[in-house]
This record gives structure tokens, C-alpha cells and sequence, in this order.
């Protein structure tokens, strides 16, 4: 009987979705050796392990379902109570090409720093098939996985390029011209098994590291390579591994983990909606339609008829549910257009930026909401986009502020940002609150100002360790921090729709904490299609963090222009998720060109990831240079918290601290923001709100 029920456990637990766990240094896989799999989208994964002789932290994204970035900080140390002799950061990354079918295995290619120290460099492609409670994982390495050198390496045949050696204590930085390369390559492989018991795993693999670094810089002892471990998971959010490196070494690791898109606290809550009508009014009455609205912080103007039509503008509030607020202003609408109204066009506007006109018809919307014998599709069969450029669509006079309220929002953020990739003194951080009013003060123009409260860091390492540069751009980040108050922010600007495909935005004054100065750009972003292009252009100057609230600027770093061009696409069955590239002048009046990705989570949140590439450099003290800037950013929305101001946030990036190369300035208000919710991916993507 207790053979039949262990079997029973054992299928049941085959059939469910298995969250798999970290190896050693934060890629998903066994022990010490990688495999295909990754998480789900947006997991955040962060942790510490021990193995002989380092000491890694971590902090890993799934930013796409087919990608995994992970920002890792190693150090030479053979007892984790002792400071660290070396430090190896790195970049590391993971990407599927191939999911597993039937009969086939799932297929990924990854980079251990891909772009970081050389020490712990690497590449690989793992296969990994799933039997049961079984998941077998077998692979080819480069780099540190390769070090077995079981046989040549078969990119040789493609090009000597890949044939050169790999010095993996070079202290210039890796880089993708080292990818794949070396003269032989190593064979990995193993097995998990997932107990009939929940969260609990056994692990055992066979990796192709042979230490060939650590007996050249320091005689070091390799252990054997083979490993056998344990790993276990708490509540999806905790999970612990420990395993015996051939018989005389032991592994250890411990990581948290959280998706963003379980965050309870969403950006914004809507009060149920008054009852809907029962029967249609005989009399039109078009002056109670806004009043009505506004009763709900509904905006609505410019309401006007046109045969069995009527019209109307949409204000809308920040981080909005635009089919939402639709679906609200249309309760107001058609309670008061009369008996012979049969269609309902709605332009949604945010200040002078307009999106394009959306036609439904009121008889849909009124079986829906009252005898419910429609639903949210069957409205979507009928309705329509109106993306000419009609009368209804054409922009409003220049400075008109009809429909737009003269209102104020503070919001709160809860900034911090953590330095992994530092070779000179470990893990650098940062945390500051950042209070923010936003308003429209007149004629429809745009304003903000903030404040940064430094709360704690560790910066003043910078000073010890870095050179001192005559025109810095972030690396006197210091000098900023020693203040407990600054002027973060102190802008107006003027946001402006030509088409609701073509819009423009001009901003000037204090654009953040190092720079101040006027700039611009522009957007074209058609409402039916997933990509948009634009160009931004800005003219600042650096401010002193020697003068009061960092309000004047520096004498000596004279005026810099700098912009670029950007292209955007919405992936394509990758739900909210897009890319980002872009080209031209930085910061540091370097060159170079940047490429990112960003999912939006439904509850608000928001999580990118992106590197740029410079044609400059940044040095470091062990006298070498690197032209690549890498970030990850995780955005939570916290307004929905008791006494919390709505929209406000906790924003984390984790990113090189204090660098020079490849810079941009952050401005505190972009139009492809402002344009996000009039769009037809995000239209489609929320239209089951519309009856909300």
C-alpha cells in the first residue's frame, strides 16, 4: 500500500509546474553546473553561496520568459568570515532558444560574465529533458566550463578568431570578443530528482571547471568534479541548498525569491461605480454629463452630438486603466444622451497629449452593464479606432486649457541603488526618499519638484579607491551624498500632441540630481502598430554638490549637449514586454549605443534591464578599462498602502555606482510614458476593465 501511494505522490508531483532553484552562483541549474531552465517571468531572485574559494552575492531577473540577467559579485575568500582577497563581479546571462517539446529537450545558451571580471568567465549550452520526477541536464562549455578540455573546440572550424587562449587572470575586463573562445572545450551533465515530498530536491552533477586559474595564481587544491546536494524550497520565496564536492569540500547557498506581479499593492483603486440605468432618458441633457462625471473624478469636455453621435474628450489621470476609465465615462455618457444616441466616441487626453478616438456603440455597452447578457468581447466586435486624422482628432489651439485641471500630486519614492560590479571594494549602495509635487500651473504646462532626503550609503569608499577626474560626470556621486537634503528636481515643461501619432515635449530647470538645463524630444507612435521611433535632444549644465540644496553649477564643466536616437517594439507573444535601442552623444561627450528591455506587470510594477556601450572608457584601479554600462531597475508601486500618496514607489537598481561612460540624463518626465495608454497593445490588453 505505502509503495502504491509513494508512486501516486511521484506522478502527481511530475504533473505539476516545478519551480526550479539556483547552483551555486545564481543561474538556475544543479550543484556547481548550469542547465536549460529558467524561471518564470519576472521572478527576482537574490543570494549568497560559499564554495571553495569564493564567496558570491546576487541579484538575478527573468526579465523575459526566454531571458535571465543576473548581476553577480564574487570574491576570492576562503572562509566567509575573512575580507576578501579579490573581487570578480560579473554580468551573467541566460537566454532559450529552444523550449522542450515531447521528444525534444529545452535548449539555452548562457555567459558567465559576459561582461565582467575574466575570472570566472565562461559560456556554455546546456539541453535539459524532463522524465517524471527526473530533469536531466547535459551540456558543452567554454571558458571556466571548459577547462576539463575533453576535446578541441568545434568553433575552430568557423574561424581562428575562437581558437585563442583565455587568460582567466587578466585583469582587463571580458568581453564579447571572448566569448566561445578557446582552444578546447568540457562536457558537463546531470540529474535532479524531485522528491515525493514537497519542496525538497536532490541534486547531482559532473561540471568540466577544473580551477586551471586558482592553481596558477595560488596553488589551490581543486576539489573532484563531481557533486551530490540537496535543495529546498519554503513557500516559493525561500530556498536553501547544500551539497559535498567530491569528499573533502562542501557547497552552500541560500536565496530569496518574489515576482513582482504578486505585489499586492497596485497603483490605483476604483470605487464600484454607480448602478446603470435601467431604461434610456426621453431628453437629452449634454451639461449633465461632466457634472455627473466629475462626481467620480471623471473629466470629461468638448461633449458634443452629431446626428445619432455624440462626443466627448477624456481627461485622464496618471497611471491609468485607459479602457477602464472608458468604460466609467461611458456610464455618465449614455445615462444622459437621450433615446436616439447610438454611438459613443471618447478621445482620451493627458494634458495636451492625445490618443486616438475610440467609437463604441451604446447598445452594447447597455446589454452588458445592465442585463448582462453581453460581455467585454462583444463590445471589443464592434467597436472602433478612428486613426485618420478626422475633425474630432485634431489637436487642441496651443495653449487652450479647456478640460485640464489645475491640480497638484505629491507621490513619495523610496529610492535605492546597490553597485555589485565593483572590482575595487565590493558591494556598493545607496538609499534616499525622493518627495515629488507634480501640477499643471497654467495653460495646460507641466511641473515638478522634488527633493532627496540621503538616508544612508557607503559612497565615501569612492574617494579612497577611484581617481579623481577634472570633468566627472557621476564619479563625485560622493559629494552629493555627504548633504542630507537636495534639490532634486525643479522643472516646467509643455507636452504637445500634433496627430495622436506625432507628439512633441520641451522641458527646462533642474532635469536631476546632477544636471540642470533645457532640452526636448519627439515621438511618433502609431496606435496600431508595436513599434515607435523618436529623438531626444538636451542642452545642461553640471551643478556643484558644494552649494546649498546642490543648486548652482559648476564653473568648470562647461556646457554639454547631448541626445539621441530611439527605436521601440513591443515583443510579439511576450505579453508587455518591449525593447529599446537607441544611438548617439552621452553625458561624458562620449559616443556610443544602448539596448534594454522593460516589462510592465499589470499591478503597475515595472521591471527593465539594459547595457550601453561606449567609446570611451572608465578606469579602474587595478589598471584596466571597461566600455560597458549595464543596469537593472525594478519599480514597486507602494500608493495603495494606508497613508501612502498614490503612485508612490519603491525603485531598485542595481547598477555600476559612480561611473562616467555612457550616461544619460534622467528626466523626470518621457513621452513614451505619457503615450503608453494609447496604444492598441495596451487598449487590448485591459479591455476586460471596460465593465469595471
Amino acid at each position: 500500500m505505502s509503495c502504491l501511494l509513494s508512486i501516486a505522490s511521484q506522478n502527481a508531483l511530475a504533473k505539476e509546474k516545478i519551480a526550479y532553484s539556483a547552483a551555486n552562483l545564481g543561474f538556475t541549474g544543479l550543484n556547481t553546473t548550469p542547465t536549460a531552465r529558467l524561471d518564470e517571468i519576472g521572478m527576482l531572485r537574490t543570494g549568497i553561496s560559499f564554495s571553495d574559494p569564493y564567496t558570491s552575492g546576487y541579484i538575478g531577473i527573468q526579465i523575459a520568459e526566454p531571458l535571465y540577467i543576473s548581476l553577480r559579485q564574487t570574491a576570492e575568500s576562503s572562509n566567509i568570515k575573512n575580507s576578501a582577497d579579490h573581487l570578480y563581479p560579473g554580468v551573467d546571462l541566460k537566454l532559450r532558444i529552444h523550449k522542450e517539446k515531447e521528444m525534444i529537450p529545452q535548449v539555452a545558451i548562457g555567459l558567465q560574465s559576459a561582461l565582467g571580471h575574466k575570472r570566472m568567465a565562461g559560456e556554455y549550452i546546456a539541453l535539459s529533458k524532463r522524465y517524471n520526477n527526473f530533469d536531466f541536464t547535459a551540456g558543452l562549455g567554454w571558458g571556466r566550463f571548459g577547462t576539463a578540455a575533453h576535446f578541441d573546440n568545434p568553433l575552430r572550424a568557423i574561424s581562428s578568431h575562437f581558437e585563442k587562449n583565455r587568460n582567466f587572470n587578466s585583469q582587463h575586463p571580458n568581453e564579447p570578443q571572448d566569448w566561445f573562445t578557446g582552444e578546447s572545450v568540457g562536457i558537463f551533465g546531470g540529474i535532479e530528482y524531485f522528491l515525493p515530498f514537497n519542496s525538497l530536491s536532490l541534486k547531482f552533477d559532473y561540471g568540466a571547471d577544473r580551477y586551471t586559474a586558482e592553481k596558477a595564481a595560488f596553488n589551490f587544491d581543486a576539489p573532484a568534479p563531481w557533486s551530490a546536494g540537496l535543495s529546498y524550497s519554503h513557500a516559493h520565496w525561500l530556498n536553501a541548498g547544500i551539497a559535498l564536492q567530491g569528499t573533502n569540500r562542501v557547497m552552500a547557498r541560500l536565496s530569496i525569491q518574489a515576482n513582482p506581479k504578486d505585489w499586492p499593492l497596485t497603483h490605483k483603486k476604483y470605487k464600484d461605480p454607480k448602478p446603470f440605468y435601467k431604461e434610456r432618458g426621453q431628453t437629452e441633457n449634454l451639461k449633465a454629463i461632466p457634472q455627473s462625471a466629475e462626481n467620480e473624478n471623471i473629466t470629461l469636455y468638448g461633449i458634443h452630438t452629431q446626428e445619432n453621435r455624440i462626443y466627448a474628450t477624456l481627461e485622464l489621470p496618471d497611471n491609468t486603466n485607459v479602457p477602464q476609465e472608458v468604460g466609467r465615462a461611458l456610464r455618465h455618457i449614455a445615462a444622459h444622451s437621450g433615446p436616439n444616441i447610438e454611438e459613443i466616441t471618447i478621445t482620451p487626453r493627458k494634458g495636451h497629449v492625445q490618443g486616438t478616438s475610440i467609437t463604441i456603440m451604446r447598445s452594447d455597452v447597455e446589454k452588458a452593464m445592465d442585463n448582462n447578457h453581453g460581455s467585454p468581447q462583444e463590445i471589443w466586435k464592434n467597436t472602433e479606432f478612428i486613426t485618420s486624422h478626422s475633425p474630432i482628432n485634431l489637436p487642441t489651439p496651443f495653449l487652450s486649457t479647456k478640460g485640464i485641471k489645475r491640480e497638484k500630486k505629491l507621490t513619495f519614492t523610496l529610492e535605492n541603488t546597490l553597485g555589485l560590479s565593483e572590482k575595487d571594494h565590493g558591494a556598493l549602495y545607496r538609499s534616499a526618499i525622493i518627495a515629488e509635487v507634480k501640477s499643471s500651473p497654467f495653460l495646460g504646462f507641466l511641473s515638478g519638484t522634488s527633493v532627496r532626503l540621503n538616508i544612508k550609503d557607503n559612497l565615501e569608499k569612492l574617494d579612497k579607491f577611484r581617481p579623481h577626474l577634472l570633468h566627472p560626470v557621476h564619479s563625485d556621486i560622493a559629494d552629493f551624498t555627504k548633504k542630507r537634503l537636495g534639490l532634486e528636481t525643479a522643472y516646467i515643461g509643455y507636452a504637445k500632441s500634433l496627430t495622436p501619432e506625432l507628439h512633441l515635449l520641451g522641458l527646462t530647470g533642474y532635469l536631476e540630481e546632477f544636471y540642470a538645463g533645457f532640452g526636448g524630444e519627439i515621438l511618433y507612435r502609431p496606435f496600431d502598430k508595436r513599434f515607435a521611433f523618436g529623438a531626444d535632444i538636451w542642452h545642461v549644465l553640471r551643478r556643484d554638490a558644494g552649494s546649498p540644496l546642490n543648486l548652482a553649477m559648476r564653473s568648470d564643466n562647461g556646457n554639454i549637449t547631448t541626445g539621441h536616437i530611439n527605436a521601440w517594439y513591443d515583443l510579439p507573444h511576450h505579453e508587455d514586454i518591449t525593447i529599446h535601442a537607441r544611438a548617439g552623444r552621452f553625458l561624458g561627450t562620449d559616443w556610443g549605443v544602448s539596448t534594454g528591455l522593460e516589462k510592465q506587470f499589470k499591478n503597475g510594477a515595472k521591471l527593465s534591464g539594459s547595457v550601453s556601450i561606449s567609446n570611451a572608457s572608465d578606469p579602474d584601479i587595478f589598471g584596466g578599462t571597461t566600455h560597458a554600462y549595464h543596469s537593472i531597475n525594478l519599480t514597486i508601486p507602494i500608493g495603495s498602502a494606508p497613508y501612502i500618496p498614490q503612485d508612490s514607489s519603491i525603485r531598485t537598481t542595481i547598477a555600476p555606482i559612480g561611473r562616467d561612460i555612457a550616461q544619460s540624463i534622467k528626466r523626470p518626465i518621457k513621452l513614451l510614458e505619457m503615450t503608453a495608454p494609447f496604444t492598441i497593445d495596451h487598449t487590448a490588453r485591459n479591455w476586460n476593465k471596460i465593465l469595471d
